[in-house]
């Protein structure tokens, strides 16, 4: 099981992320594809969620993830197969956590004729809005035969004390 470094950060707008700059990047390319897959239709409406779905899923590659909730912390877990610690990109901000994960295939030229393939360069975002604050400090991510493993521990309320008014 390999650790992976999460970027942490205690407040988004102490810094720009470039990584929203990426997504935003990745958002024009879905809204392009739903277009050109609504286009291949001949125009026809009444399917701008399944084109929407469907080119989100080409452009963005969206792994199976599962979240869970327990007293004290969050939990999330990931598929994301064929990918190296060096590949895998976590972000946590106190209201979301964001998974970047990139690949680069490598063309092998052989001797073969090569008749059709599937293997391409694989570029994965995903972003986790969380229900409740979390301790971006004491958040682990972990890499282990291609399932990341997040664990964020929620962060602790702050306690008001009771204000005494003294009377003289």
């Amino acid at each position: 099981m390999a650790n992976l470094a999460v970027q942490k950060v205690a407040n988004k707008s102490d810094q720009p992320l470039p990584l929203f700059g990426e997504i935003e990047k990745r958002f024009d390319a879905v809204r392009r594809r739903a277009f050109e897959l609504f286009e291949e239709r001949g125009r026809s409406l009444g399917h701008q969620f399944e084109d929407w779905i469907k080119a989100e899923h080409e452009v963005m590659g969206w792994p199976a993830a599962e979240f869970s909730e327990s007293d004290s912390k969050f939990e999330l877990s990931m598929t994301l197969p064929g990918y190296e610690p060096k590949d895998v990109e976590v972000t946590a901000t106190p209201t979301e956590i964001i998974v970047h994960a990139k690949t680069e295939q490598e063309t092998k030229t052989e001797d073969k004729k090569r008749l059709w393939t599937e293997f391409q360069s694989n570029d994965v975002y995903r972003r986790f809005d969380l229900p409740q604050a979390i301790d971006v400090q004491n958040t682990i991510a972990t890499l282990d035969k291609g399932m990341l493993h997040i664990k964020a521990l929620k962060a602790k309320r702050a306690i008001q004390l009771p204000v005494k008014v003294w009377a003289a």
